[in-house]
């Protein structure tokens, strides 16, 4: 299973407009591609005003299905041509592929965490394998589930670690599990050379 996301940065004149944009332009991406497309926000982050667009897909054949259908609409294609000033900067793709399977039935995250490293060269075999464990980890001890993936596009031996939350609260509850536990802590700092310095973490509230 992949992970495909589009980033884009409101411009700050324009934070509201951008967001109603966001909300508007994902519904008419659902219709017209028949995929679970949803919008976040970042929030709490150094990357402030960062809106992300995110669906799932089994095979990268069913992204390319899903994204003929959205290139070949004129009018979908019409109001993200309009709307380029409302941000700033690129637009950002990645495509990330789940390595640790998604629990069936939880309800959707109105907030996600994620964190997000690159692996030391030579260091791509015994990164993934910790990767694993920590969200296995986290799963037990936060009460959240957290998955793990690794980027298909960006930068080379990039993964992700990624933890829904339905609300702020059980977030906020989860990481104090993480971070008051001595042995989860010492999991961390075993995997410290297994990647490159400028490790990150960022928080995404759901628009839609």
């Amino acid at each position: 299973m992949y992970l495909f996301t589009r980033t884009r940065t409101a411009h700050p004149g324009h934070f509201m407009t951008a967001m109603t944009f966001a909300t508007e332009i994902t519904a008419t991406a659902r219709a017209v591609s028949g995929v679970e497309i949803h919008a976040w926000i970042s929030v709490m982050s150094p990357s402030a005003g960062d809106i992300v667009w995110t669906a799932w897909f089994d095979t990268l054949a069913d992204w390319e299905v899903a994204t003929d259908k959205l290139g070949a609409d004129a009018a979908y294609n019409s109001a993200v041509e309009k709307s380029d000033g409302l941000f700033t900067g690129p637009v950002i793709d990645q495509m990330a592929s789940l390595l640790s399977p998604l629990p069936e039935g939880e309800p959707d995250a109105t907030y996600v965490s994620v964190v997000t490293a690159v692996a030391a060269n030579g260091q791509i075999g015994a990164a993934v394998q910790f990767g694993l464990a920590m969200a296995e980890t986290a799963t037990k001890l936060g009460g959240l589930n957290t998955s793990f993936a690794m980027a298909t596009t960006g930068p080379y031996g990039g993964v992700m670690w990624f933890t829904g939350a339905p609300t702020i609260a059980a977030m906020d509850a989860a990481a104090n599990a993480f971070n008051s536990d001595p042995a989860f802590l010492q999991l961390v700092d075993s995997g410290g050379n297994l990647f490159q310095n400028g490790a990150t973490q960022t928080t995404y509230r759901r628009i839609v």
